[in-house]
């Protein structure tokens, strides 16, 4: 077959030659671009990854306006629940109020030391608590500081019945020293 027949051959089926060159073209594309596939995959599923983070941001910032201004009041209601270490006559007056609410004979009261190299915005106050009453007043005494105005952590309790309680008198009425080695949630 020389260069005449095959021309002539290509001119009669011009559809095939364009197709097969097509084909050869699409074949070359397809073989010089597989190597590319696996970047290609990897980079669509980082930008489904994102697109997927994105809108779930804007569905959770539905009510975010709402949801900041709940978390500051709560935060402000929680600052104004802590205890200031440094203002000890308030704090004092503090346990003196719960003496007087619950009947009970408060004894003992000191306020620790604070850790010197405190750098954190919380610290718990440590208090050594010893108080004197009927086992209920000591017990309400002791739900009364549980639920008070300040966050606490009791870290010890004791409770005994006190040397000046007679034997034979009734349990209501026998007298009881609670001590207290706690904590109130405060500020430096």
């Amino acid at each position: 077959m020389n260069s005449a027949d095959l021309a002539a051959s290509l001119k009669k089926h011009p559809v095939v030659v364009v197709s097969v060159a097509l084909c050869l073209v699409f074949g070359g594309l397809i073989y010089f671009r597989s190597g590319t596939i696996a970047e290609k995959q990897q980079e669509l599923e980082t930008k489904s990854a994102q697109a997927a983070k994105i809108l779930n941001n804007v569905r959770n910032s539905a009510n975010l306006a709402e949801q900041v201004a709940e978390m500051q009041a709560l935060s402000k209601e929680m600052e104004s629940r802590l205890m200031r270490a440094s203002q000890l006559a308030i704090n004092q007056q503090y346990f003196y109020k719960l003496e007087s609410e619950n009947e009970v004979k408060l004894m003992d009261m000191r306020q620790g030391g604070l850790p010197r190299n405190a750098k954190t915005t919380y610290v718990g106050v440590p208090y050594t608590v010893s108080v004197q009453g009927s086992y209920s007043q000591v017990m309400g005494f002791l739900q009364r500081l549980e639920a008070g105005r300040h966050f606490c952590r009791f870290l010890t309790a004791n409770l005994n019945k006190s040397a000046g309680s007679s034997e034979g008198s009734a349990k209501a009425n026998a007298v009881m020293t609670l001590t207290l080695n706690l904590e109130l949630l405060g500020q430096p």
